[in-house]
């Protein structure tokens, strides 16, 4: 689409006339009837336009803005009006609200006949049809309409057949509770005297009679007797629950209190005195053991509590059993740990065993390298060696503190970590066989 415009010519040849320009203007062509744009014209600006101003800000002394009036209420206050408007409105339009459910219950009225009236002729128009026609106009509408309408149909028929059935009974109901009215028992009277005439019921009520207990006493005849006293009923069974028998006391000081306990409650279980004899006293053998009044006592038999400090046979006895130093081992009536069972203990299954053991056997080594139990060639110190080399008790430990602490349990990587650093800090010896 063309543009209207002007065009300019411009001589640069000269450059005297290079100030001048010769403009030549091309006459203004011809409207064409398609052109839709035109020329823009500018209109000269009158007094009465106004410019548009910038927006003023209204200042405050406080430099924040005013606080503004709302004229419109809150909601909890408009509802308030709105419930108390409509309570006048109610108040005021009872006669109208009257009218207006007359009117409401007539319409229901013609409705209901409308409806019934439809139902009489769909009834009638029923009737009238022989068996193929009904046939033949339910596969009409089985085949016409869809399934989904048919049965939205038949569950609004269930539906209205539930409610009949509902307010037929409702109503027998309320017949049947309603109070006996004077219509319903009628009363007639026959005059004998007359000749078949049947004279009026007279108006007085019919006093019921009344029974006076002490005028007409009932009095029991004397052959009645309780039912518990008759004979003739048979006796009732009893039960009988069978008790187990009372087991005998057990003495536990009695010598044989283990086999009369294993007699009278696991009879069914096999007999093994072995398992058993940790609960036996312990005999002379054991008591002496480690008793104070020996002389000389074994390496081997030297015992050491938690903190690896040596325990002499005096101290031992004196230890109460809930310092947990007491075990069922060759002197149970003794206190402490000796080397070789320390060695047992550190090969147990149970972590927590190995975790004492290991803690225990690290303190006695230190000590034992730092000449706490006497110097290197003292017997006590030899055979204490000569215990840790025959339980392989550094081989377990340094085994256990190579493993690491993902392999195994890692408290017992932990304690057998420890036992080797303080046995290297009392020296790290080893004893040799001379």
């Amino acid at each position: 689409m063309a543009v209207r415009g002007q065009r300019f010519h411009i001589d640069l040849d000269s450059d005297q006339e290079s100030s001048q320009q010769q403009i030549v203007v091309d006459p203004a062509p011809t409207r064409s009837a398609c052109s839709l744009v035109a020329d823009i014209q500018e209109r000269p600006m009158s007094s009465a336009t106004r410019l548009p101003s910038p927006p003023k800000i209204k200042s405050s002394p406080n430099g924040f803005p005013a606080h503004r009036k709302r004229s419109r209420f809150s909601q909890l206050k408009q509802e308030s009006n709105r419930a108390n408007s409509a309570d006048g409105r109610e108040q005021q339009s009872e006669p109208q609200a009257a009218a207006r459910i007359s009117l409401s219950s007539e319409e229901k009225q013609t409705k209901s006949d409308g409806w019934q009236e439809i139902d009489r002729e769909n009834r009638q128009r029923i009737a009238e049809m022989s068996s193929d026609d009904i046939h033949q106009a339910r596969r009409e509408l089985m085949t016409g309409l869809s399934p989904s309408f048919i049965e939205r149909l038949l569950k609004k028929a269930n539906i209205e057949e539930d409610q009949s059935v509902e307010r037929s009974s409702a109503t027998g109901a309320t017949r049947e509770n309603l109070p006996p009215s004077d219509s319903m028992h009628k009363k007639v009277a026959f005059n004998l005297n007359g000749a078949g005439t049947i004279s009026p019921p007279p108006s007085a009520d019919i006093e019921s009679p009344v029974f006076d207990s002490q005028e007409n006493p009932i009095n029991p005849p004397s052959d009645i007797q309780p039912v518990s006293s008759f004979s003739g009923y048979p006796a009732p069974p009893s039960f009988h629950f069978p008790r187990p028998p009372t087991p005998p006391s057990l003495d536990p000081e009695d010598p044989d209190f283990l086999s009369k306990l294993h007699s009278t409650y696991f009879p069914s279980l096999p007999s093994n005195p072995n398992a058993l004899s940790w609960m036996q006293p312990p005999d002379a053998a054991e008591i002496e053991a480690y008793s104070p009044s020996l002389d000389n006592i074994l390496p081997s038999a030297v015992r050491f509590d938690f903190r690896g400090r040596l325990l002499p046979p005096r101290l031992s006895s004196q230890i109460p059993p809930t310092k947990g130093l007491h075990h069922h081992g060759t002197a149970p009536e003794a206190a402490g740990y000796t080397v070789p069972e320390l060695a047992h203990l550190s090969r147990s299954s149970f972590p927590s065993q190995r975790c004492i053991a290991y803690q225990t056997l690290g303190r006695i080594l230190y000590r034992l390298g730092t000449g706490v139990f006497g110097p290197e060639d003292h017997e006590l110190c030899q055979g204490l060696w000569k215990c840790v080399e025959q339980g392989r008790v550094l081989d377990t430990l340094t085994t256990e503190a190579a493993r690491g602490g993902e392999s195994g349990n890692r408290t017992c990587w932990v304690t057998a970590t420890e036992a080797v650093w303080l046995w290297r800090k009392g020296g790290g010896r080893k004893w040799k066989a001379t």
